[in-house]
This record gives C-alpha cells, structure tokens and sequence, in this order.
C-alpha cells in the first residue's frame, strides 16, 4: 500500500505535466520512503536514477555520462564536460520527456560547485527541452538551501494517523507502539514481520545480538560522527527524559559551550530537538533536550543499559523483566507526541479555536508554590492559550480530571484559556456540556476516525 503523503507524487506528477523543464529538490532522511516515491513517480516514464558516490567529480562524472551512454545512446560519448553532458540530456529529452534522479546529489555539488546553478538554469530553457531533473538531498540541508529554490519538497516520516491506515490489523496499543518505536519510518516499518506480535519484534529486533535493529539504530549516530564517544555520551546523558543543558554537562563534562554545538549538530540530522515552553523564545535558558528520533530513543532507554545482558544471551530476559513492565509509561510519552500532532492537523484544517503560533508543552516555576510545574500539552496563540492532558487508561472519565488542568489558569493570568482532554478510553456523557464552552474532549478512536476520513 503506497500513501501519498502530504501528496508529494501528486505535486511532482504535476509539475512533471505542466512544467518542463523543471529541476525539483527532494530532501529526506534515511528510510523515509524516498525510494518507493521515486519508484512510484518513475512508473510509465523514461528516467535515469545515477546514484552518486563519495568520490572526486571526475569518476562521478564518468560514471554518470556511462550511464547515459548505456541508455540514451552515443550522443553521451563526445561529452567531455558538464557543458557538454547537460546538452546533449537536453537534446534527449526533445522527443520524449526525460526524468533524471541524482541521489546523494550532495556528493555532486560538493565536488562541482557550477553544477547546481547549471542545473537550475533549466528552468529558463525554451519549452522544447522537455527534461526533469530531481536531486535528491538530506533533510539537513532543508534550511539552508530550500528558500533559494523554485520547487523544493521535504519527505517526512508517517504520522501516528497514517500508522493506524497502514496497519488497520493492530490493536491501538499496538499501533502506538510500533509508532513509537519506529517513529513512522517507512524503512524501519518493514523490519516488522506481520507474523509475529508487535512486542515478539521489539524482542527479535532489538533484543538478540543478531537481531535487525540492535546494532543498525545506534549505526545512524557512526554514519554521521564515526567512532567518536561525545555524541553517544550526550545521547546517553539525555536517556528517557529531557534534560536541561547542565544536567547533560554535568554528566558528560562538557562545557555548555561545547555541548551547544553538539547538541546542534545532532538536531540537524534529526536525532534530538530542542524544547522550550510555548510561551517563550527559542532562546529561553529554560530549554529541555530530548532524544528526536524514535528508534535511537528506544535503544537508550531500553537496550542500552543492558547490551551486556543481551550479547550474553540474556535478551529474552531482560525483554520480559525490564522492558515489558515498563511500556506503559514508555506509551504515555508517545501518546502526548500523538496528541501534539492532532493539534498541529487540527490547526491545518482550521478547527483550533484559535490561530496557534506555537504547539509543544509548557513548564515553568509556579510564582507562590515555588515548584516547577508541567503541562505536557500546550498551545500558545496571540493572547490564548491552550492547556491540554492526556490519559492512558481504558478507565472512563468523568468531569473531576479536567481540574488538573484548571489549576493553572493562574499562571496565564492575561490569556484566554482553553482546555483540551485527550484519553484513550471514553469520556462520560455529558462531559462537554457539564464543563463549558472552552472545554474540549478527544477519544483516540475518534482522533484516528477524523484523521482517516481526510
């Protein structure tokens, strides 16, 4: 089953039908489904895919202009500069549109730095020359480059709601799970064998020394830093809760000056991200950390500490004894993310009660209690907020637990507030009714159920 999402084969089809030539960039991650979309795309269109490696440009170049020989014929032989190679594509594609893929084009700009404005250049080309060309980037350069671009598209992960439409079979406890584990990572998702339940995979998986992902996840942190023990030791210091900037300096020894700047480092290859309250700027010294990506957060707090157990033999064990106890707690942390994406679809439909300008969560120092106080949903807009909680439970809820949340209107004294209740289980009837305007309540059934009719 393929998902648009976020209709990215429609948008590429598009510009593939009204708009040649055309150059597109398409940034992804690992295993975010690059491939399959491009296989998708490629389907009843001529298209070359070169993949480039980390190689000087001259043996890229090689290599590609081979390619183009092979397929398009000895028009490609007497190409012995860009120049050259981008001419005769474009006299390829006079007949018959052409699509050429660059994956890791990264590995191509980085050793010719004319080739991207050469290749952007095509735009301008009369209408005659009918070639597409897409070049395929990491999502760490989304920033830096995609504002300079014409036609630029970022792949992301599955969300939780897209989840539970690829995998109706499961149980929504099953579903959070695998969520929360893979993160909606396309290439992660087929780890998962549809014969086995989804708690027998996380044991097969990450729980035996030969096991698919035991050694893969923590494999992305070498992809990018090699054998180097910082960025393991931040990552090992943040474990399962957000910490603050000095609890991680104080466990790995850094100064925060340095741990700064590796912390960004790992936010930019989408490995932890930064929190701060809604209310406040992203320069707010009241910042938490936190382990962005789903599998290596599921390696730190539960295989991590126990990799000596598991290459003994003892991963069962360990599975059963310590993981197994602990994943209700563990699901509470990924139902509050499943919620907070609610938010974020419900606010690109239109139907929050008011624009929001920031969607997270919110803590700060109660000014008469003198403690710090959570809310682990919350949403900030010009002069609302919003204050939202989550329950895990297959318990119903009557009115008594929305005073949890109304305890902390007194820290928003200037702000209109309203007040979001999201549970896995069911509401008692009336509740809305019984608690007001500014009250709004969310089944998990009824949340997946809006998601899907989309």
């Amino acid at each position: 089953m393929f998902i648009d999402k976020d209709r990215l084969l429609s948008k590429l089809n598009n510009l593939y039908e009204t708009c040649m030539p055309c150059c597109v960039s398409l940034y992804s991650y690992p295993g975010e489904g690059r491939s399959r979309l491009l296989q998708e795309f490629l389907k009843g269109k001529k298209g070359l895919f070169y993949k480039a490696s980390c190689a000087p440009w001259q043996e890229n170049f090689r290599l590609l202009r081979d390619l183009c020989l092979r397929e398009l014929g000895e028009d490609f032989a007497q190409a012995a500069r860009t120049s050259g190679l981008i001419k005769a594509l474009k006299k390829a594609s006079l007949t018959e549109p052409l699509v050429l893929v660059l994956e890791d084009f990264q590995y191509l700009s980085g050793q010719n730095r004319r080739l991207a404005s050469q290749l952007l250049a095509l735009e301008k080309e009369t209408p005659s020359c009918r070639l597409f060309v897409i070049l395929c980037k990491p999502s760490s350069l989304w920033e830096k480059e995609s504002s300079r671009e014409g036609h630029a598209f970022r792949l992301r992960n599955f969300n939780f709601f897209e989840i539970c439409r690829l995998h109706p079979e499961l149980s929504p406890m099953d579903q959070m799970l695998l969520y929360s584990v893979t993160g909606g990572n396309p290439g992660l998702l087929e780890y998962f064998s549809p014969d086995l339940s989804i708690q027998d995979n996380l044991e097969k998986l990450f729980f035996q020394e030969k096991g698919g992902l035991y050694r893969l996840v923590p494999g992305k942190l070498q992809k990018h830093y090699g054998s180097s023990p910082l960025m393991g030791g931040i990552l090992a210091a943040i474990g399962s809760h957000p910490k603050h900037l000095q609890e991680i300096c104080d466990q790995t020894e850094l100064t925060p000056s340095a741990a700064s700047s590796l912390l960004a480092s790992l936010e930019k290859h989408g490995l932890t991200e930064k929190l701060v309250p809604v209310t406040e700027p992203s320069s707010s010294r009241r910042a938490l950390y936190r382990i962005l990506d789903s599998a290596l957060y599921f390696w730190y707090t539960f295989v991590y500490p126990f990799q000596g157990e598991i290459e003994a033999g003892k991963g069962k064990e360990i599975f059963q004894k310590q993981v197994l106890p602990s994943l209700s707690d563990y699901l509470k942390s990924a139902f509050e993310d499943i919620c907070r994406d609610f938010l974020r679809l419900e606010q690109s439909r239109g139907e929050t009660p008011f624009p929001l300008e920031q969607v997270g969560m919110w803590w700060g120092q109660h000014p008469t209690k003198k403690r710090t106080e959570y809310i682990p949903i919350a949403a900030s807009g010009e002069k609302q907020i919003l204050l939202g909680a989550c329950f895990l439970t297959e318990d119903w809820l009557d009115v008594d637990v929305l005073s949890g949340l109304q305890k902390h209107a007194g820290l928003f004294p200037d702000r209109e507030k309203w007040y979001y209740l999201f549970s896995t289980s069911d509401f008692v009837a009336g509740f809305e009714a019984i608690s007001g305007s500014h009250v709004r309540i969310f089944r998990l059934e009824d949340m997946c159920r809006t998601m899907n009719d989309l």
